[in-house]
C-alpha cells in the first residue's frame, strides 16, 4: 500500500513538472500577446454590456465584445471600436478599425493618406444577434444619448465616389450621411464641417464648409429627422462656430464673425435659436460687457443641465497691436522676465493657449432674456460644478498670492458668486482649501487644514458649521509624512435625502449641512476592522453616491490582506457584506443609470482583471471576459505580503514576487523596487508590457529573478537617510531568507525613486548594479530649477511635498547638500545605468547629465539612455521596447553573468544612431 502511495505522488509530482517545465518563460517579442479591457459601457436599463478591448502595446488587433444580460450571450467583433448603444438597446454602433498589419504596410509604402484604407461603420442589432447594415470610409458618428431613432455618420471623401450636391462633388469634401435606424433610410448633408447633436429631440444641428475658404463655415443649418427636412438658420455672415445645443434640442448657441475683417480685434456675435427665431444676444457689446471687452470666439458656450442658462465668456481686449509695418526678422525674440509677474514666463508658456485671453464668464437667463456678468477683474477661475448648480457659483481669486508658488497647497481667497445677480461675497480669506458646492447650490462645503475639520458654510447667509468638531475620528491622511499640511480622506458625495457623507480613515460619516442632526457613523466597523469605506459615484450627476436595490453601494478595502469587498447599506442602517475581501482588488465600477445591472473588474497577481456582472444586487457576479486566456501558457509567479522592523524600528509592510515554480532551496537573484509605499497594490496584476520607466515584475519572476517591493516611510529633512532606513532594512530581511543571492542584487527606481537609487549606492556597496530612471542628482541645482510640464518653479516640491526637505535652501543648506548624491559619488562602486530623456518636464535632464558626468569623471561603471524628444516617463512603445531590452541585459549581466551586449562594452557611435542598436551580446 505504501508503495502504491509513495509511486501516485511521484506521478503527480512528475506531472505537474511537465507542466510546468512545458510553460514558457516571457521573453520581449511576447508583449503583443496581451491584452486590456479600454473601456466598457451598460445600456441605460442594463440589457447590453460593450467591452473594447485592445492590444496593450497597440501593436495588434483587438475586438469588441457585446455581452446581452438577458440571453446570456456574447458576440464579438474584430478590431471593433469606438462603440455606442442605442437608447432603446436595439441598436449597437461601431467603427472597425484597419488591421493592424494593413496600416503598418500602408506607412511602410508611403501610401498618402486619402488613399489609405478607412474604417468602416457597423450596426449590430442586438434583438437578433446579427449585423444590420454597414457604411464605408467613416471618419465618425454621433448617436444621441436618449433618442434612437437616427445616427450622423461622417464620412471620408472618396474620389471614386459619384455622389454630387449642393456645389462640390463627394469626392472634393468629407460630407454626412444622416441614417435613420428603423428605415435604413439615408439623406446627404454635403460639404459638412461641424455638427451638435441634443440627447433628445428629433431635430440637429451643422455647419458647412465655404466653397473657397475651407475653414470656415457658410452657414448654419437645422435638419429635422423626422421630417427629413432642412432649415437654413443663417447664411449671412462670415464663418459660425462654438455651437453648443441644449439637452431637448430645442435651443441652439453658436458665435458668428461679422465680417472677413483681417485684426486682431475681429467682431464676433452671439446667436441664441429659439422658436424657429435666431435672436442677437448683446448686439451693443461695451453696454452690457462694458468698456474694453469683447465677446470670445475661441471658448466654447455650454448650456446648464436645468436648460434655463447658457453660459459664453468674454475677453478683454488688448491694447497692443502688432507692428505690421516691421518684417518677422525685424522683431526680436525675447522672454522678459519680471520678478514681479503673477505668473512666472514659463507658466505662461505652458498655459499659454489658456491665457492668450484674459476671459470673463457670463450667463444668460433665457427665460428672463438677461445677461449676468459672473466673473469679473478679480475672480480668476469660477466653478461651475459639471453645470449642476442653479443658485450659486464658486469664484477663487489666486492673485494676491500668485507669486508664492512654493507653499503648497497655494493660498487663495474664495468668493460666493449668485448666479442671478453676479453679486460676489467674499467667503474665505487667504485660505489653503478648495471649496465644493451642496448638491441643492445652498452650502460650501470644504476641508479646514488648520483644524483638521469638515465646515459648510451657508453661502446665502456665510454662516459656518463645524460638521465634525465632536466626531472622535481622524479625517485628515494620519500617515501624512511630507512637510505640508495633511489633505483629508475626502468626501463620499451627497445621499438621496441631502445629507453629505465624509470619510473618516475607516469609516463612512453621515453629517448634515445645517447641522440640525447629529453625525452618524454609517458603517460602524471600518475602525475595529481596519477596513477602509467608501462610496461610489457612478451616476450622470457627480455629486450623488450611487444606490443599487435602494441601498447604498460601499466598496471596503481591508488593510490586513490588500483586498477590496463590496457592501450594500439599507436605510435601517445595516451594511451587509456582498463580496468578501479577500484575494482581489475589485475597481472599475459601472452602473446602468435606470437598472440595478453593475459591472466590475477583479484582479490580483495571478489574474487579469477581466470584466465582471452582477444582476442581482450583488448575490452573484458573472465574469463575462477573457482577455488573456494564454496567461496560463506562460510562467508566472506569486506574490506574498512580508513585513519586517526598519533600523529604526519602525514596522514596514512589502511585497515579495517569486517564480511560480519556486524553490526555497535554490539562491535566486534579487530586483528591488521602490515607490514610497506600494504595499496596498499587493493584489494589482501586471500583465507583461514594454517599460516606461520602470522593472516589469511579472517579466522578472518570469526568468527566474525575486522581486522585493519595499514600503518606504519619511521623516522631513531626511529623505535619503530615510530611504536605506527602510530599503536597506528590507534587502537585510530578504537575505535572511536563505534563498536569496547577496551576491546578485540589484535596485531600480524611477523618478522619486530614480533618486534614491541614486543615493542609495553612496551609502551602501550591497548592490551589485542599479538602475535609475530620471533622477535628482544634485538638490541644489533643482532646487532653482522649473518643472517645464507645468512651468512651476521646483521649490515647493522640496520645502513642502515630496523631497520633503522642509525648508529653503538658504536656511537648510547642509540639508540640501547632505540628501545629494552628486556631492557623496567618491563612494560609488555599484555600476549604474541612468535613463533621463531630454523632454523631461518633470526633472530636470541636466540631473541626469551631472550624474553621469560625475560618475565618469570619477572611472565610475556608468550608462545614461537619452530618449530624444521623449518626457518623464516615455511614451513612444518603441522606446519602451528598447529600454525593456537594454535594461533586462544590464541586469541579466551583473546578475546572471549573462555575456554584455556591445551598447554596454563598446557603446553606439552617434554616426550609427538608428542602425546599430548595440543589442548583440559582446563574446569578447
Amino acid at each position: 500500500m505504501t508503495k502504491k502511495i509513495f509511486s501516485l505522488l511521484f506521478l503527480l509530482f512528475f506531472s505537474f513538472g511537465i507542466t510546468t517545465a512545458q510553460k514558457k518563460a516571457i521573453t520581449h517579442n511576447d508583449y503583443d500577446l496581451w491584452k486590456i479591457v479600454d473601456k466598457t459601457k451598460i445600456s441605460n436599463k442594463g440589457k447590453l454590456i460593450v467591452s473594447e478591448i485592445i492590444t496593450r502595446t497597440e501593436r495588434g488587433d483587438g475586438y469588441l465584445q457585446v455581452y446581452n444580460t438577458e440571453t446570456k450571450k456574447t458576440a464579438r467583433f474584430f478590431n471593433g471600436s469606438k462603440s455606442v448603444i442605442s437608447y432603446d438597446e436595439k441598436f449597437i454602433i461601431f467603427q472597425k478599425k484597419v488591421k493592424y498589419q494593413t496600416q503598418r504596410l500602408e506607412k511602410k509604402s508611403k501610401v498618402k493618406e486619402e488613399d489609405r484604407k478607412k474604417e468602416v461603420l457597423y450596426i449590430y442589432d442586438a434583438e437578433n444577434n446579427s449585423i444590420y447594415d454597414s457604411i464605408t470610409r467613416v471618419k465618425s458618428f454621433k448617436l444621441p444619448k436618449k433618442n434612437s431613432d437616427y445616427l450622423v455618420v461622417e464620412k471620408f471623401k472618396n474620389h471614386k465616389d459619384s455622389i454630387k450636391g449642393d456645389s462640390l462633388p463627394a469626392w472634393k469634401n468629407n460630407y454626412a450621411l444622416v441614417y435613420h435606424l428603423s428605415s435604413k433610410q439615408q439623406d446627404t448633408l454635403f460639404n459638412i464641417k461641424d455638427v451638435v447633436i441634443p440627447e433628445e429631440g428629433n431635430t440637429f444641428y451643422y455647419t458647412k464648409k465655404h466653397d473657397k475658404r475651407k475653414k470656415k463655415a457658410k452657414g448654419v443649418y437645422a435638419y429635422n429627422t423626422a421630417t427629413k427636412t432642412k432649415i437654413i438658420i443663417d447664411t449671412s455672415r462670415y464663418d459660425y462656430k462654438k455651437l453648443a445645443v441644449n439637452k431637448q434640442g430645442n435651443r441652439l448657441a453658436f458665435i458668428a464673425d461679422r465680417d472677413s475683417t483681417k485684426t486682431d480685434s475681429v467682431p464676433h456675435k452671439l446667436y441664441l435659436y429659439k422658436d424657429n427665431r435666431l435672436k442677437i444676444l448683446a448686439d451693443n457689446e461695451e453696454a452690457v460687457f462694458g468698456k474694453g471687452q469683447t465677446l470670445s470666439g475661441s471658448k466654447q458656450l455650454f448650456f446648464s443641465e436645468n436648460l434655463e442658462h447658457l453660459y459664453f465668456f468674454t475677453k478683454v481686449k488688448s491694447i497692443h497691436k502688432k507692428d505690421t509695418t516691421l518684417l518677422d526678422d525685424e522683431i526680436p525674440q525675447v522672454d522678459v522676465w519680471n520678478w514681479k509677474d503673477e505668473i512666472t514666463q514659463p507658466r505662461q508658456k505652458v498655459n499659454k493657449k489658456n491665457l492668450e485671453e484674459d476671459n470673463r464668464l457670463y450667463v444668460y437667463h433665457i427665460n428672463e432674456n438677461r445677461i449676468v456678468k459672473l466673473q469679473d477683474d478679480v475672480i480668476d477661475a469660477v466653478e461651475l460644478f459639471d453645470k449642476y448648480m442653479n443658485t450659486f457659483a464658486i469664484g477663487v481669486d489666486y492673485s494676491p498670492y500668485a507669486i508664492e508658488t512654493w507653499k503648497m497647497p497655494w493660498e487663495r481667497d474664495i468668493y460666493a458668486i449668485n448666479l442671478e445677480t453676479g453679486e460676489k461675497k467674499l467667503v474665505l480669506k487667504k485660505v489653503q482649501v478648495r471649496m465644493d458646492i451642496s448638491v441643492d447650490g445652498n452650502y460650501g462645503v470644504y476641508f479646514d487644514i488648520d483644524t483638521n475639520d469638515w465646515i459648510s458654510i451657508n453661502l446665502h447667509t456665510l454662516k459656518k458649521h463645524n460638521m465634525t468638531q465632536n466626531i472622535a475620528a481622524d479625517f485628515q491622511d494620519v500617515e501624512n509624512d511630507v512637510p505640508a499640511p495633511a489633505s483629508a480622506y475626502g468626501s463620499g458625495g451627497f445621499d438621496k435625502n441631502g445629507n453629505l457623507l465624509l470619510n473618516s480613515q475607516y469609516d463612512i460619516w453621515q453629517v448634515s449641512l445645517d447641522g440640525k442632526t447629529q453625525p452618524k457613523n454609517i458603517t460602524k466597523n471600518g475602525t475595529e476592522n481596519k477596513i477602509v469605506y467608501r462610496t461610489r459615484r457612478l451616476g450622470e450627476n457627480p455629486l450623488l453616491v450611487t444606490y443599487v436595490d435602494d441601498k447604498l453601494l460601499i466598496k471596503g478595502f481591508n488593510e490586513k490582506n490588500k483586498a477590496i469587498g463590496v457592501y450594500l447599506l439599507n436605510d435601517n442602517g445595516k451594511l451587509k457584506e456582498k463580496i468578501k475581501p479577500d484575494t482581489y482588488l475589485i475597481m472599475d465600477f459601472k452602473k446602468a443609470l435606470e437598472a440595478d445591472v453593475v459591472t466590475f473588474t477583479k484582479q490580483n497577481f495571478k489574474d487579469f482583471e477581466d470584466v465582471y456582472v452582477t444582476t442581482n444586487s450583488f448575490k452573484s457576479h458573472t465574469k463575462i471576459t477573457n482577455v488573456n486566456p494564454h496567461e496560463k501558457d506562460f510562467k508566472w509567479g506569486t506574490a506574498e505580503l512580508v513585513s519586517w522592523n526598519a533600523y529604526d524600528g519602525t514596522k514596514l509592510e512589502g511585497t515579495v514576487y517569486k517564480p511560480e515554480d519556486f524553490d526555497a532551496s535554490k539562491k535566486y537573484p534579487l530586483v528591488t523596487y521602490f515607490y514610497e509605499k506600494s504595499s496596498d497594490g499587493f493584489h494589482n496584476h501586471y500583465s507583461p508590457r514594454p517599460s516606461a520607466s520602470t522593472i516589469d515584475r511579472t517579466y522578472l519572476v518570469s526568468n527566474d529573478y525575486i522581486v522585493f517591493v519595499p514600503d518606504i516611510v519619511y521623516n522631513t529633512g531626511q529623505p535619503g537617510d530615510d530611504a536605506y532606513n527602510c530599503v536597506v532594512s528590507g534587502v537585510e530581511m530578504m537575505e535572511k531568507t536563505g534563498y536569496i543571492d547577496s551576491s546578485r542584487m540589484a535596485i531600480q527606481g524611477q523618478s522619486w525613486g530614480g533618486y534614491q537609487v541614486a543615493y542609495l549606492i553612496t551609502k551602501t556597496n550591497k548592490f551589485r548594479a542599479a538602475m535609475a530612471g530620471a533622477p535628482v542628482s544634485n538638490m541644489t541645482s533643482a532646487y532653482g530649477g522649473i518643472r517645464w510640464g507645468s512651468g512651476l518653479s521646483r521649490m515647493f516640491q522640496y520645502e513642502k511635498t515630496q523631497s520633503r526637505i522642509g525648508t529653503d535652501l538658504w536656511d537648510g543648506f547642509d540639508l540640501y547638500v547632505k540628501n545629494s548624491p552628486l556631492f557623496h559619488l567618491p563612494n560609488v562602486e555599484t555600476p549604474l545605468l541612468i535613463m533621463h530623456n531630454d523632454n523631461d518636464g518633470a526633472v530636470p535632464y541636466y540631473q541626469g547629465i551631472e550624474l553621469f558626468m560625475g560618475m565618469r569623471r570619477l572611472k565610475k561603471p556608468v550608462w545614461m539612455l537619452v530618449y530624444n524628444n521623449e518626457e518623464h516617463n516615455l511614451r513612444k512603445m518603441k522606446n519602451k521596447q528598447d529600454l525593456s531590452i537594454r535594461m533586462m541585459q544590464f541586469f541579466d549581466h551583473y546578475l546572471k553573468d549573462a555575456p554584455a551586449p556591445i551598447w554596454m562594452t563598446k557603446g553606439v557611435p552617434r554616426s550609427e544612431k538608428g542602425v546599430n542598436l548595440g543589442y548583440d551580446l559582446d563574446k569578447e
